[in-house]
């Protein structure tokens, strides 16, 4: 277990606040613009091989088989890691000021059924680094159960629509000034702790899984409210050929991601790196199954597949 971090005056009850950074950094925050106006895209394919050969593997294992393992389960177990290897991972921006959060956490968004006007209902997770459970494991159960709740749910709306549903029966002239009284909150990290629980896009990173329904699309835009630096595809595998070194190819399945970042919160080498390990831990799938409290050798993984990164 590591020890835990104490909290400093001036830090939030959801961040600290970061007091060590590069005096460029903070000079150019101040030049920047706000997060839209700051999006990097990254994009990659990753060869499926291993990853379905080990998801394949977990289910074929599966002591509750309407739970199946995907695809989706790898990705968000891998990210997790990635992201608590490489910690300005998890900053965000708020009113000119940088922050870490003090959880990880995705939001998704899961349909209660896959047709057109379906009802939707809101997934946020949070990854708990220092426990014995592994990441895999992790986000297989915390997200299955919550699928399952919404989709068995009668409830109509989850609590973030039943807020946003209250706030719009209110006439214009009220609605209006409220709306503004949260944007303010929210630059200044004021929003009541039931409203930020609730909020999506206070998440470390946003999670759309377009492969579910089918779907491919590389990019899809941060916003300004909230704190969400990250936002995920995972889009729909498809086959491409995979050329050798003797100028021969065969066709293999990859599974394509982007990535879209808010690029305040490091530089280009840092994400450069940091996605390199995520790429690298979806072509070595295995770790996801090591406890979370376990330590990687990301050097050595890197080293490992640099020619395949």
């Amino acid at each position: 277990m590591s020890e835990q971090r104490k909290n400093r005056r001036g830090d939030r009850y959801d961040a600290w606040r970061v007091r060590d950074l590069d005096p460029l950094q903070a000079f150019m925050n101040h030049v920047m613009g706000e997060r839209t106006e700051n999006e990097a895209v990254a994009h990659m394919d990753v060869q499926m091989d291993a990853l379905s050969q080990y998801v394949k593997d977990k289910n074929d294992n599966n002591p509750n088989p309407i739970f199946k393992y995907t695809f989706f389960h790898a990705f968000l177990a891998a990210l997790a890691r990635t992201i608590e290897a490489r910690p300005k991972l998890n900053y965000f921006v708020r009113n000119r000021v940088y922050w870490e959060r003090k959880v990880i956490s995705f939001a998704f968004i899961a349909k209660k059924q896959k047709i057109d006007g379906a009802e939707e209902g809101l997934v946020i997770t949070n990854y708990k680094k220092d426990s014995d459970v592994s990441p895999m494991e992790q986000m297989h159960l915390s997200t299955c159960k919550m699928v399952a709740e919404i989709r068995k749910s009668k409830e109509s709306k989850d609590d973030t629509l039943k807020i946003i549903a209250g706030l719009l029966k209110l006439p214009g002239l009220i609605f209006k000034p409220i709306v503004a009284l949260i944007r303010s909150l929210d630059r200044h990290g004021r929003l009541p702790k039931s409203f930020v629980k609730a909020n999506p896009y206070g998440a470390t990173c946003f999670v759309s899984n377009l492969g579910s329904i089918k779907l491919n699309a590389s990019y899809h835009h941060l916003i300004n409210f909230g704190t969400n630096s990250i936002f995920a595809i995972v889009g729909q595998k498809e086959k491409k050929p995979l050329f050798h070194e003797d100028g021969t190819f065969e066709l293999k399945e990859f599974l394509p991601i982007s990535l879209t970042l808010d690029e305040r919160i490091a530089d280009g080498v840092y994400y450069a790196k940091s996605l390199r390990i995520l790429k690298a831990l979806l072509l070595k799938p295995e770790l996801l199954d090591k406890p979370a409290c376990e330590k990687i050798d990301y050097e050595a993984l890197l080293e490992e597949l640099k020619d395949r990164l």
